[in-house]
């Protein structure tokens, strides 16, 4: 009888374990399902009965909706999330053992905190977010905000990361696109902070120290897109943004004083590497100043061409060289560009990233190419059929015009056709040095292979 009697324990034992297993897996399972693209995220799956507290600092700039996505679910326990700004004021707060929602909280311009409290939980969270800047926060004393020095030539801070051996005598460089305006410099800070980090991993694999400047993107000057280096960076006459250039190779020659002085010889010449609109800045930069770059890598965005002149148009900053003399007070020389290691890529599905535009006081967001084709191409087609002649003689510069000169000089072709249009360019003056390479099913983004070429493209030229 008493066997009989553990038997039956062991068995109804035995199908609760069965039972929890299998809720369990299934779990994990719509956990696996969840899709946040686009959204940065927070998740959860950890030993039975887990008990933690987590947060994330975040910035809003102005007022704007904070984009919650939250999803969870439990065998035991509950999640308690909570936002809450510097002075403990409750903005938000939702506790349950399982919830799938998502929230739009309007907040205004301010340091908040996003709390995440886990009480006895056995399950799966995904919480997603998005519209925010988060703050990070460096790990080590390998990183360092330098202050501004406008004496020494600028008047910006900028982020310095040394790894724990350095191997090699070349800096690397890597200027800052924080992805939208805001006249808060602290918006920007972060976003560089985020840059500075995710980019010290190739540092450290090569072995030198890298540089992040902290360069403005002014919402008062919208058509001053200084983390693209483009023409109206070059020309402005606003103090605190003029010759962005030159302020970031004071920023290189400062930072060469400060690794000296911890006995770190650098080379004169650096590396540089960029993305979108900071692929703009790199590119535009090796075109500036080819003598003080040795290699540079180049993603998802505009290039520079040789040529003063294309297809009956005059090439001014920054589609070619036309007004070079002008801008830098140096004449171009072809042979300095060809002394530049360039790797230069683009996603084969790249449609120019993304373009936000007021529409009957509505906010709608566009690919680059979408945006092309329903607003501008339209206008520049209408210009074509009016003007034959050349567009740029001297001056101003506007973005149509500056459109329009690419539109007749490529043949209406733009992003991949454009891309290839350009190597056939280089191919046919044979500078070599410069490198052009499409991969295939990327869009506007940087992947492992991506990152992996990367690497591999530097170590090689420092094997050269």
């Amino acid at each position: 009888m008493k066997n009989k009697y553990f038997k039956w324990i062991f068995f109804i034992i035995c199908t609760l374990i069965l039972v929890i297993v299998i809720k369990y897996s299934l779990i994990i399972k719509r956990y696996n399902k969840v899709d946040y693209d686009g959204y940065d995220t927070l998740s959860i799956v950890q030993h039975p009965f887990y008990s933690n507290n987590d947060s994330v600092e975040f910035l809003i700039d102005d007022s704007a909706e904070l984009d919650l996505k939250l999803w969870w679910k439990s065998l035991s326990g509950d999640i308690e999330v909570k936002i809450t700004d510097d002075k403990g004021n409750i903005y938000f707060t939702k506790k349950s053992s399982q919830i799938k929602n998502e929230y739009d909280i309007p907040l205004k311009k301010g340091k908040y905190k996003l709390n995440i409290n886990s009480s006895n939980f056995t399950g799966a969270m995904v919480l997603g977010y998005k519209n925010i800047v988060k703050v990070n926060k460096f790990p080590n004393d390998n990183y360092s905000i330098i202050s501004s020095n406008p004496s020494y030539g600028f008047g910006w801070e900028y982020i310095l990361y040394i790894p724990n051996k350095v191997s090699e005598n070349n800096l690397l460089v890597v200027p800052n696109n924080t992805g939208r305006v805001s006249e808060n410099i602290d918006i920007h800070k972060e976003k560089a902070k985020e840059l500075i980090l995710a980019k010290s991993r190739l540092a450290e694999e090569l072995g030198v120290p890298l540089i992040v400047p902290i360069f403005p993107r002014s919402e008062n000057y919208q058509e001053i897109y200084t983390h693209a280096l483009d023409r109206a960076t070059m020309l402005t006459d606003i103090d605190e943004l003029k010759r962005l250039d030159l302020q970031l190779i004071a920023m290189i020659n400062h930072t060469k004083n400060i690794l000296l002085k911890k006995g770190i010889t650098l080379d004169n010449q650096i590396f540089m590497s960029g993305f979108s609109a900071s692929g703009n800045f790199v590119d535009r930069f090796t075109f500036l100043h080819p003598e003080i770059v040795k290699a540079a890598t180049i993603g998802g965005c505009d290039n520079i061409i040789p040529y003063k002149n294309l297809n009956g148009q005059n090439l001014p900053y920054p589609i070619g060289v036309y007004d070079y003399e002008k801008i830098t007070g140096k004449e171009f020389d072809v042979n300095l560009i060809d002394e530049v290691y360039r790797y230069i890529y683009k996603g084969e599905d790249d449609e120019g990233g993304w373009i936000t535009s007021q529409e009957n006081g509505k906010v709608t967001t566009y690919t680059g190419k979408e945006y092309f084709d329903k607003f501008e191409a339209p206008k520049i087609t209408k210009n074509i059929r009016q003007n034959k002649f050349n567009i740029y003689n001297d001056g101003d510069l506007t973005d149509l015009q500056k459109e329009e000169i690419s539109f007749r000089v490529y043949n209406g072709k733009i992003l991949v056709d454009r891309f290839l249009l350009i190597k056939s360019i280089f191919d046919e003056l044979n500078l070599d040095r410069s490198q052009f390479v499409v991969y295939k099913e990327i869009g506007h983004e940087i992947n492992q292979e991506i990152e992996d070429d990367e690497l591999e493209f530097f170590k090689n030229v420092l094997n050269y």
